[in-house]
């Protein structure tokens, strides 16, 4: 079985190429679902979080993610400590979750802050998806409704494509038609099999 990291920023394509690899045969294990998981469950991780943050789980122990959002997201050192409360927790059980698809000839450990949480330490290549600048805007705006400021200001929070094309082992450009993406992404399922 081989790991292998798929990130890029927001409204890059990630998720259409992540499908397209699991048509192909490929397992498939999303961080941000680990992580919303954790919060429903993970007694010790919302504890460390309660404790670190004043309060940001409700009366009945589940974690407030709007008032956490609102804190740490305006301030970068609390969003680094929630970082380093958070990143072992998602490691152990994103972990489990890969080797629980064993039988799975390739699975894609899907990331948008791989790097950021060292998760490229246990991954066999790294692919990252990259699509023009308006083009992502354009999907934000389309898939989360959000204003067009808004969207902008996800995308300049992020990583610039120079950081995936200095740290990836493969580039997807995500610039043409959905055909061309699933040819593209085909090709390169075809060289992470041999």
């Amino acid at each position: 079985m081989k790991i292998i990291g798929l990130t890029g920023g927001s409204g890059t394509g990630k998720g259409t190429v992540a499908a397209r690899m699991r048509a192909l045969g490929a397992g498939w294990v999303d961080a941000d679902a680990v992580y919303r998981g954790l919060c429903a469950e993970n007694r010790a991780m919302l504890d460390a979080l309660d404790a670190a943050f004043g309060g940001v789980t409700d009366e009945n122990g589940a974690l407030d993610r709007p008032k956490l959002a609102k804190i740490v997201f305006s301030d970068p050192e609390k969003l680094q400590q929630l970082n380093e409360i958070t990143t072992p927790y998602i490691r152990k059980a994103s972990l489990d979750a890969i080797h629980a698809q064993s039988a799975c000839p390739i699975v894609l450990y899907d990331a948008p802050t791989l790097f950021e949480a060292g998760a490229d330490d246990f991954c066999d290549a790294v692919i990252a998806v990259l699509a023009p600048h308006d083009t992502r805007v354009s999907r934000i705006i389309e898939r989360d409704h959000l204003p067009e400021e808004a969207a902008r200001a996800r995308i300049d929070a992020q990583p610039p494509d120079s950081f995936y094309r200095a740290k990836c082992g493969y580039i997807i450009e995500n610039n043409g038609d959905l055909d061309t993406l699933y040819r593209d992404t085909d090709a390169l399922y075809q060289i992470l099999m041999k």
